[in-house]
């Protein structure tokens, strides 16, 4: 028991700051599937197998608790939702691919093996644990195996249930983290026999370092591709026919994608909207000056988006409109109402109280939990009995099963939420105390001895009451919205009408196009899922009704299906626009080369009508050179000027941006002198890279992964 309680003491009464690292891999929310969801057969499949729609969820779910324990938060963002959810699916593929290759070559991860990695800490996922030491703060395996001891003899009657709903997701928080050190462990000896098979040579790591750092300046003759007018080319169906052959394995997508057209119709509150709102908080300012007593039921009842807290806070932590106006209120007094535009809102404000407190405070505690108050209360007195005749803070502490070091909390650790009863009363009794001061405080279920050891940066802080209320449509705008985009979609309820209609009617038509069954949202329109999931179970050309959209339901979407591409190679009607457009650059580039090619000096090329010149400086081979004068990055320039001479002139260059002509002015230097043994590290370190990049995406694609979830939200 003594070790959980070193885990409560690492931070304030009631886990008020739980101080958690986040892991590199984890990212997100909360999973909100449904009931309703559950009768849905798979998401997807891996490898010819079905994965089970409840077996993700109850991966989500499991995930979900990891996050919200990690990350000390209840809810997140949609956006950081939907991350937690292709976390988990990418994290199912990934498992799945290397786990099959491991099998068929017979490679697997041993329980020695697992331990030896979590006794030397030498995963990088133990990195940031909750296990850590609290000199070093590097990952401490006793502190973890006493934690682990003390969980499985712990009494589970006798820890309150805010302690024990910690412990419970500290130790699955601990074997989930343990599941991925066992696979991170499995995919890194799988790399490990593809990094073996990697060898360099010394010819590989002259051209490497010479590709490197071998660079000069170089004046170029240019001519650009805008100096071409389209009628002085022609592009045929044979040149854009050749281009799509030599470009095809490019334009091969492993999933079906869609192009989708939407009208994303926000509504806005109406001026008499804002008229009502202004009245009421007018009202509320009134009533905020009379009102002495209960403010948190009162900013409750205002339906504020700022809740009080008992707390005093600096200004860091109070809206940046309320500290705009605190030099203009003294305390007692109420500002408002008033509007700020950043946040469309209307606000008034009462000052209770201005007080000079520290903002960073070294302290500890020692907390008492007896079996009957009276022995709290007789234990609790005795310890600071002996802590007045001179005991040491910390022995003393140790001596009931706690470490008694001081940390420090900062004004910044706490003062973002809201507090109330036994916290406020421990923060605000903290803020109070003199250094070197020892307090008893008197809790709900026991008390707790505060001794401050120091205390840092004198501030102000400010005790106020925010009604604070932004601009909201009422349900009257919100159906003159929904009639108004109705009546608009009943007369235009095709695909073509859409488009030739929905700006003349005021509507602005958006495009998504390419868009495949992994996103969750149109566009980037959150909480849109049935709008998309109707997107991809639609025929092509269709026209959807009207969906309620938006973190409030404040866009209304109309969604239709401009073009369906199913998986393999995009045909060349699909890729013709883009095609054509590279054709005709082709043909610029000749048209523009067959200029350069009588040029037998770099004076001859710098007489050709509309060349223009530049001096690039430090080109080299392996990074682009940036070309002012055709704003364009040229990776063709480096390449063809490596082994020119100085004063020699290269042959045309085909660039992005236009035709060159180039020059070395400069002779070749080299920023570092070459050594071997590093270009060989350095050569095997981007091998092994690109080459498992290359490994996983072949064996992406030959375990033909289908992912429908859209289909689950």
């Amino acid at each position: 028991m003594a070790t959980l309680q070193k885990i409560r003491n690492r931070g304030p009464l009631l886990l008020i700051v739980i101080g958690l690292a986040l892991l590199a891999f984890i990212l997100g929310d909360v999973w909100r599937l449904t009931q309703p969801n559950m009768g849905m057969a798979s998401v997807g499949s891996i490898n010819g197998k079905n994965v089970d729609a409840q077996e993700y969820q109850a991966e989500v779910e499991k995930y979900a608790e990891i996050v919200k324990f990690s990350m000390g938060m209840q809810n997140l963002s949609e956006t950081e939702y939907a991350a937690v959810k292709d976390e988990v699916w990418n994290n199912m593929v990934r498992k799945s691919l290397i786990e099959k290759q491991a099998k068929a070559i017979g490679l697997t991860v041993t329980d020695e093996e697992l331990q030896y990695v979590i006794e030397t800490g030498s995963s990088p996922l133990l990195a940031s644990t909750p296990f850590g030491n609290e000199m070093t703060g590097e990952f401490d395996v006793d502190y973890l195996r006493s934690f682990l001891s003390s969980y499985a003899e712990m009494d589970r009657t006798t820890v309150p249930a805010e302690y024990l709903n910690y412990y419970d997701n500290l130790y699955n928080f601990w074997l989930y983290l343990e599941d991925n050190i066992k696979f991170d462990l499995l995919a890194s000896k799988y790399m490990s026999i593809v990094e073996n098979s990697i060898i360099s040579n010394p010819v590989s790591q002259k051209n490497s370092y010479e590709a490197r750092m071998k660079r000069a300046d170089v004046q170029l003759a240019a001519l650009p591709y805008s100096s071409v007018d389209d009628s002085e080319i022609t592009v045929t169906k044979a040149d854009i026919k050749k281009l799509y052959d030599e470009r095809k394995e490019m334009l091969y997508q492993i999933a079906e994608s869609r192009d989708l057209l939407y009208i994303d119709y926000e509504i806005v509150p109406s001026q008499a909207d804002r008229n009502a709102l202004l009245a009421e908080v007018t009202e509320l300012t009134e009533q905020l000056k009379g009102t002495e007593t209960d403010y948190a039921a009162f900013v409750r009842g205002a339906a504020s988006s700022e809740l009080f807290s008992e707390v005093a806070k600096t200004v860091n932590a109070l809206p940046a409109d309320v500290v705009a106006r605190l030099d203009s209120v003294k305390v007692g007094e109420v500002f408002g109402p008033y509007y700020n535009a950043s946040d469309d809102s209307y606000n008034a404000f009462k000052v209770l109280s201005e007080v000079e407190a520290f903002d960073s405070i070294s302290y500890s505690q020692i907390q008492v939990v007896a079996e009957s108050e009276e022995e709290t209360a007789r234990i609790a007195d005795s310890i600071v009995d002996a802590l007045k005749k001179g005991a040491d803070f910390v022995e003393l502490a140790q001596k009931y099963g706690q470490t008694g070091e001081a940390q420090w909390l900062a004004s910044a650790d706490y003062e973002a939420a809201t507090y109330s009863g036994d916290n406020a009363l421990y923060l605000n009794t903290l803020n109070s105390m003199k250094k070197g001061e020892v307090k008893n405080l008197a809790v709900s279920g026991g008390s707790i001895i505060i001794k401050v050891f120091d205390q840092k940066n004198k501030v102000s802080k400010y005790n106020t009451v925010i009604v604070k209320r932004e601009n909201q449509f009422s349900a009257e705008t919100s159906d003159d919205a929904y009639n108004k985009l109705s009546q608009f979609v009943a007369s235009n309820n095709n695909i073509d009408s859409l488009k030739a209609n929905a700006e003349a009617a005021g509507f602005r038509l958006l495009s998504s196009p390419n868009t495949n069954g992994a996103s969750y949202y149109v566009g980037s329109v959150v909480n849109s899922h049935e709008a998309f999931r109707w997107a991809f179970e639609a025929e092509e050309d269709a026209v959807s009704t009207i969906y309620e959209a938006g973190d409030a339901n404040n866009h209304l979407l109309v969604v239709a299906v401009d073009a369906i591409h199913d998986k393999g190679y995009r045909p060349l009607e699909d890729v013709q626009t883009t095609l054509t457009i590279e054709a005709a650059t082709e043909k610029k580039a000749e048209f523009l080369m067959k200029k350069f090619a009588a040029a037998n000096s770099f004076a001859d090329a710098l007489a050709i009508e509309g060349v223009e010149t530049d001096t690039v400086q430090f080109v080299n081979f392996s990074t682009p050179a940036f070309v002012s004068l055709t704003y364009a990055n040229e990776m063709n320039l480096g390449a063809s000027v490596m082994n020119l001479q100085r004063e020699e002139m290269s042959a045309p260059i085909k660039g992005e941006g236009g035709v060159y002509v180039a020059q070395k002015v400069s002779p070749d230097s080299y920023s570092i002198e070459f050594d071997a043994e590093t270009e060989s590290a350095r050569l095997q370190s981007m091998d092994i890279s690109s080459i498992a990049n290359q490994i996983m995406q072949q064996l992406y694609m030959d375990a033909d992964v289908e992912d429908v979830r859209y289909k689950l939200f």
